[in-house]
């Protein structure tokens, strides 16, 4: 991961990496919240998405790219695993997932995705949000199979 420094969570306050090959990202030409929080948990549990929301305090925040996961102490953290194909590992946004919702010709990246640079293969992806600067903090690290406790919502997001 050393060729990418510095990711950031997007403007509406998502942090946002799709595996482009086998995230099915159609839900409804006129989907609500809930069916497309439903379908991004269907898609992390699918291992093709990893999406957390750090929320709209914390746009365009930089995400520092680690290692591995620091010693230092999360306020909180978000744990999925991405089974990355052929197609990459990109950074994209929530803007560009609710299209490929709502338009089944619409892909999950767009012209400003970041490809990162990991190898095919089973990831675990873990989002620290830390006391310091940055204030996040993403490790991918490959795993030989997912042992990642199974999502039930988008992690950080609530609708209260």
């Amino acid at each position: 991961m050393s060729d990418v420094d510095l990711l950031h969570v997007d403007e509406d306050g998502f942090f946002c990496l799709v595996a482009p090959d086998a995230y099915r990202g159609f839900v409804d030409e006129d989907w609500q919240l809930e069916q497309l929080l439903t379908h991004f948990v269907a898609q992390m549990r699918e291992g093709s998405l990893f999406i957390a929301y750090p929320g709209p305090d914390d746009a365009d925040e930089a995400v520092a790219v680690a290692d591995d996961r620091a010693d230092t102490a999360a306020l909180r953290e978000a744990v999925s695993a991405v089974d990355v194909g052929a197609g990459g590992l990109w950074l994209t946004d929530y803007t560009q997932l609710t299209m490929a919702a709502q338009f089944d010709d619409e892909a999950p990246t767009a012209s400003g995705a970041i490809r990162l640079p990991v190898p095919e293969g089973v990831h675990h992806v873990t989002l620290r949000h830390v006391d310091g600067s940055p204030r996040y903090v993403v490790s991918i690290k490959p795993v030989a199979d997912d042992v990642c406790e199974p999502l039930s919502a988008v992690p950080w997001f609530s609708l209260e």
